[in-house]
């Protein structure tokens, strides 16, 4: 079969001939329809994520929707390495198999429960949030931040504050459900003051997508400068860090306010919690509640789209 092959960490994966996989003992043998790239691919190809390829050679992608040899379409995920979900064929476990709604096509149903399970996940999970809360969405001009804008908005949060540098994108979240933006592209100074005044009302739920700087300027804003002053709890749910790996956290910054910082993605979240998740957004994707532009590309060119800008999501098509 062929598929999206990588050789060496921190290289676009090629496009090649690989042996055909065989399904073992409570696994699927799937034939894949659609696989989109999504940045942990990218991250686990380059060899810096947490959860990065051990052993090479092996196909990329973490999930997929393909078919049964009974016909039946499913969002797959969990293949047993060195398969993965960007090839003609690839095994899962029958677990995570997931039936994909008739009214899904296939090229949104892949694109969609990774980066929409990045926000419902901390949301319904981590932060437990509760009706009329205030989110902050720290990244939401990306295709996961924008559909944290709508997953926090279905789920009941009564403000979202959407932060992010393109201020084009900017005024699509307004559209997705955003009730106030913030523009990232500013002096550190002024960033601090306009997240100040953003959590005058109460934050308490941030969603960060970015992690550095913009994190620092967000901790900076809510550290308290009253030693009587009431304090007001905000979870802070760390999920990616698009703009630095570290951060510098001030003591002060933890005494002087309700800050509680979390972190949710692979291996932070219960297994349960995901299974219970993914059939619940396909659901609601299905019915258009969640939205997120893809774009179609013919998986023997994964080497040319790998690294290729592109602001709609791709999704490889054997």
């Amino acid at each position: 079969m062929h598929a999206a092959v990588l050789h060496k960490f921190g290289s676009p994966p090629r496009y090649e001939q690989f042996e055909d996989p065989v399904a073992h003992e409570g696994e699927a043998l799937i034939t894949v329809l659609a696989a989109s790239l999504k940045w942990i691919d990218k991250g686990m190809a380059s060899g810096g994520h947490y959860a990065s390829h051990r052993e090479l050679p092996v196909i990329c992608g973490v999930d997929g929707v393909g078919t049964l040899e009974t016909g039946e379409r499913v969002l797959f995920g969990g293949c047993r390495k060195p398969f993965g979900a960007m090839a003609e064929k690839t095994v899962a476990p029958r677990v995570f198999c997931f039936p994909v709604p008739d009214g899904l096509d296939d090229a949104t149903a892949a694109a969609i429960p990774n980066p929409a399970g990045s926000s419902w996940l901390p949301l319904k999970w981590r932060a437990k949030l509760q009706p009329g809360e205030t989110v902050l969405v720290l990244g939401a001009t990306g295709a996961a931040g924008k559909l944290a804008v709508q997953i926090a908005k279905l789920l009941g949060a009564g403000r979202v504050i959407a932060a992010g540098r393109n201020p084009q994108a900017l005024e699509v979240t307004r559209l997705l459900g955003a009730d106030t933006t913030i523009q990232l592209e500013q002096p550190q100074e002024n960033l601090v003051d306009a997240f100040a005044a953003a959590a005058k009302d109460g934050i308490d739920i941030v969603l960060d997508y970015l992690w550095g700087a913009p994190t620092e300027a967000l901790i900076e804003a809510l550290t308290g400068h009253d030693l009587m002053a009431e304090s007001r709890t905000t979870r802070l749910i760390e999920i990616g860090a698009m703009a630095g790996p570290t951060i510098a956290l001030p003591g002060a910054a933890l005494r002087s306010s309700g800050l509680e910082i979390y972190g949710a993605g692979g291996g932070s979240v219960p297994m349960t919690a995901i299974i219970a998740a993914v059939p619940q957004i396909l659901e609601h994707a299905a019915r258009g509640d969640l939205k997120l532009e893809t774009k179609k590309v013919p998986l023997a060119e994964v080497e040319i789209a790998w690294n290729q800008k592109e602001d709609r999501r791709v999704v490889f098509v054997p």
